[in-house]
């Protein structure tokens, strides 16, 4: 009986066929874009309120960044296990990896939090010292601790939805959930008639809020979508999934997590420039925020398509796929940077009429149309190389570059020449390329080793 109903699964997934690029990608570009504008949106409700509750919320998010980095661990995994059962139409042991994957996210989600209470109030020491900004951020960063636990189940959730190609329901998800979030953070901060407006618990309360709504609702939608089937006993005795998942994803978080501590220093060196300097690097950095919304779509899309043609043995198809979709990636990317440049000046003139401003934002966007090519290729075939099992050596590769040869040209170029954050970017522009250039071989060469097996 569970054989036939495993055949009659892998013939319902292979009726509908597999997703392609487009179709995969251009729903997760919008939700992409509509999480973008969401958090524009949010960033304008709170600085409404006060400049001192918009700088702590900042501060805030800050330290909670890597938490939210960790946060996606499993599901990065979960992805590409996930796409190579559906590849190789074995859909019932995808949905065995579904119930894994929210169980193990869900408690790291849980860790995360209280890690988050426990060494929040020391990070903030040092960030802010013992100052009301402090206060406020630290109300705001345990309020939003304790909702890690669902933000852990909603990440693992949304990725298997993902895996499974739902990219137009997440869509749909995320504006729904973006619409509630928008009022209730607004009715909150705000306030609205009787109700008074509470600045950062309101932020806070709302995030929590959102949290715990998308949870609710996501349950019931992966039990219909994906046939989930949540056996505790079941799951725990695969548990050695769950460290394949992490074995997968620990790499690329790592890598993540390295490269915000990268910006960072990045952003120390731009403030040693001065405030126009800083507001260059700023509004240059919502700009890319765009493009990269762009890579990553494709780039998500196309890991799970380089899934299901690994699940399927189909090696040539997996190595022109993942070339087809770097190369649009960096035509799309290169042309929109190519516009923004263009637009440079009515773009920078929304935020700030101080011509300083204007001319180092004009020059900063100029230098980032040729950062997108190798960012472009860079993104998709390091993600694609982990969805065929070459996890660590892209990994040590993109450290080595970062920190080897990044930081030493942005010192080389900001400091020693004294090109300020022109400087930055010329060395963004020699540290994409190299990056790119290197996986691009390494991809060549595992294709040409299949070819020859």
């Amino acid at each position: 009986m569970e054989q036939g109903a495993a055949t009659a699964d892998k013939e319902d997934f292979n009726a509908h066929g597999k997703p392609t690029l487009f179709q995969l990608s251009f729903p997760l570009l919008l939700h992409s874009l509509l999480s973008f504008f969401v958090n524009l949106a949010d960033t304008a409700i709170i600085s409404a309120y006060s400049a001192e509750a918009a700088a702590a919320v900042a501060v805030a998010k800050q330290v909670m960044m890597i938490a939210f980095e960790l946060s996606g661990l499993v599901g990065i995994g979960a992805v590409i296990v996930i796409s190579r059962h559906l590849g190789r139409g074995e859909v019932e042991a995808a949905r065995q990896v579904v119930a894994v994957a929210l169980l193990t996210n869900t408690l790291v989600g849980l860790a995360l939090g209280l890690s988050l209470l426990v060494a929040g109030p020391f990070v903030l020491e040092q960030l802010a010292g013992s100052t009301s900004l402090n206060d406020e951020a630290g109300l705001y960063l345990n309020i939003v601790a304790v909702g890690m636990v669902f933000n852990g189940f909603t990440a693992a959730g949304l990725a298997c939805l993902r895996a499974f190609g739902h990219s137009r329901l997440i869509l749909a998800f995320g504006v729904g959930v973006s619409a509630f979030y928008l009022l209730a953070e607004w009715i909150l901060i705000l306030g609205v008639g009787p109700l008074p407006g509470m600045g950062v618990k309101g932020a806070a309360l709302g995030t929590f809020s959102i949290r715990v709504l998308t949870t609710a609702v996501l349950t019931p939608v992966l039990m219909r979508k994906l046939g989930l089937r949540f056996s505790f006993a079941d799951t725990i005795a695969r548990l050695a999934t769950a460290r394949r998942m992490i074995a997968i994803a620990l790499p690329s978080v790592t890598d993540y997590i390295a490269y915000s501590f990268y910006q960072i220093i990045l952003l120390g060196l731009a403030a040693r420039f001065g405030v126009e300097a800083v507001l260059g690097r700023t509004y240059t950095m919502l700009a890319m925020a765009f493009l990269i919304v762009v890579v990553m779509a494709i780039s998500q899309s196309n890991e799970v398509l380089i899934g299901y043609r690994f699940g399927e043995r189909r090696l040539e198809a997996a190595t022109s796929q993942a070339l087809r979709s770097a190369s649009l990636a960096a035509a799309a990317t290169t042309s929109i940077a190519t516009l923004i440049w263009l637009a440079s000046v009515p773009y920078v003139r929304l935020f700030t009429d101080n011509p300083a401003v204007i001319e180092l934002c004009g020059s900063l966007l100029f230098l980032t149309i040729f950062i997108q090519p190798g960012f472009a290729f860079n993104t998709i075939l390091f993600q694609s190389l982990r969805a065929v099992g070459d996890v660590r050596w892209p990994v040590f590769v993109s450290l080595t570059v970062t920190w080897g040869l990044g930081l030493s040209t942005a010192w080389f170029f900001c400091l020693f020449l004294n090109l300020g954050v022109t400087g930055v970017w010329l060395s963004l522009i020699i540290e994409e390329t190299i990056k790119g250039s290197l996986f691009l071989h390494r991809w060549l060469s595992r294709g040409a080793r299949h070819e020859a097996g």
